[in-house]
């Protein structure tokens, strides 16, 4: 049995982990919302960073050695290598991203070798040079061994600086550095990424899908031993999972992302939920509007959501209100039984105020005030994981959509999982709405 320190210092890894990411991000500093989820450390740094080289290098000691205990050297050591590191990357980088550099380097590396070789030659041959004839013999032996030493630098110049090569180097490297090298990426990956794999008739694809990404907590506990973990993988699925509908036809996605009843969680996940929904809004807007997707949040209990990701979110919707080839949805402090209590609301202020008749009330009244009353409802939901159940999602849209229950959890969903769901529905399934 290995001491209580021991056992508690993956614990504190991964939190430590967790920190530095956000740290990185610009999400933790003193006074952020989200600094005290990761604070209840069950083991201290001073005894922790013995245990892994890596955190004792994420934690600035380098000298860590058998108690525990991090010599002020063994800081200054790790220091002064990460700005060894910081140098020498700088220059390959310079050198490497410079055409003129790669072409001028090896003839001057040439220059300097043939130089040294031509003075140690010179001293070999001194003897011989009085021999010859005293200072002028001297002389003629240089010029010979300086006319040898020319011509095969400039032998070795004219192979380097052949002009079909030297166009090929310098075109390569302008194609590496230029700026819309990374637009030009994008096209061909969307051009990619259009082919349909499904083989289904686009008339038989699913227009709009739904999706509970549930899994995530515990492939987080079961892969990394914490569920925060789980969340960042599932956020970087559901934007993969989106790429996967637009080649496939799909025209709305909506997406289960935190319930109301997930305000009950743990703070400390709560805490780590909407840090990675600060970061993920950013991410979405841009690949959103490069890809012509129009984002919407829907919330029942929009008062709870924290200023910040407020923030996020209206930039994200705001900004991408002009796009128009794909609609994701995406459900946040979401709950479809409050979704009806609030589309009853309104409609009984507008019949207390005068604006509307009792006899003007019916279900495209309420279909019109639903959060999704800008888009058609579900044809089909899949849920991941293994659970079959709706768990208060879409309680009024669902009422004729298709169900599929996935084994996998959200994270490690594939392209090929979808492939099967629209497949299974165009051939599976038939929808008669009660005929």
């Amino acid at each position: 049995m290995q001491p209580d320190t021991m056992a508690a210092g993956p614990d504190w890894k991964a939190r430590a982990e967790g920190m530095v990411s956000s740290f990185i991000d610009g999400k933790v500093a003193n006074g952020d919302p989200y600094y005290g989820f990761m604070e209840n450390a069950s083991t201290p740094p001073s005894q922790a960073c013995g245990y892994d080289s890596v955190y004792d290098r994420l934690l600035g000691c380098g000298g860590c050695t058998g108690g525990h205990n991090c010599g002020g050297g063994g800081q200054c050591v790790s220091l002064f290598m990460q700005w060894v590191r910081l140098v020498l990357g700088g220059v390959v980088r310079a050198y490497l991203s410079s055409p003129l550099c790669l072409a001028l380097l090896p003839l001057f590396v040439g220059l300097g070798v043939g130089y040294w070789m031509g003075r140690n030659s010179g001293s070999n041959y001194q003897s011989t040079k009085q021999a010859k004839g005293g200072i002028f013999g001297a002389l003629a032996e240089r010029a010979y061994h300086m006319h040898h030493w020319m011509s095969l630098q400039l032998l070795l110049l004219l192979v380097f600086l052949d002009p079909r090569r030297c166009k090929s180097i310098i075109s390569d490297d302008a194609n590496l550095f230029r700026d819309d090298r990374d637009e030009e990426a994008r096209l061909e990956l969307r051009a990619v990424e259009s082919k349909r794999e499904s083989g289904v008739d686009p008339d038989g694809v699913p227009k709009h899908i739904a999706v509970i990404m549930d899994g995530n907590r515990r492939y987080g506990k079961a892969k990394y031993g914490n569920a925060a973990r789980g969340h960042w993988d599932g956020s970087k699925t559901l934007i993969e999972f989106a790429k996967w509908c637009i080649s496939e036809g799909v025209e709305v996605l909506t997406v289960y992302a935190f319930s109301t009843e997930n305000w009950e969680r743990d703070p400390a996940e709560v805490s780590a939920l909407m840090a990675i929904f600060c970061k993920y809004c950013d991410e979405l807007r841009v690949e959103a509007i490069q890809r012509g997707i129009r984002m919407r949040v829907l919330a029942t209990e929009e008062g709870r959501i924290p200023e910040d990701v407020k923030v996020g979110i209206d930039r994200m919707v705001l900004e991408t209100q002009h796009c128009d080839q794909f609609t994701m949805n995406i459900c946040l402090s979401y709950g479809g039984r409050g979704e009806i209590v609030n589309a009853c609301k309104s409609v009984a202020k507008d019949v207390q105020s005068g604006t509307m008749r009792l006899d003007q009330i019916g279900e495209r009244e309420l279909q019109r005030r639903m959060l999704t009353g800008h888009c058609p409802d579900p044809d089909v939901v899949i849920r991941t994981s293994g659970e079959e159940r709706l768990s208060n999602f879409l309680l009024w849209q669902v009422a004729y959509s298709e169900f599929f229950f996935l084994q996998k959890p959200w994270p490690e969903l594939e392209k090929a999982d979808l492939l099967g769901v629209i497949r299974s529905f165009a051939l599976g399934r038939r929808r008669r709405y009660g005929k």
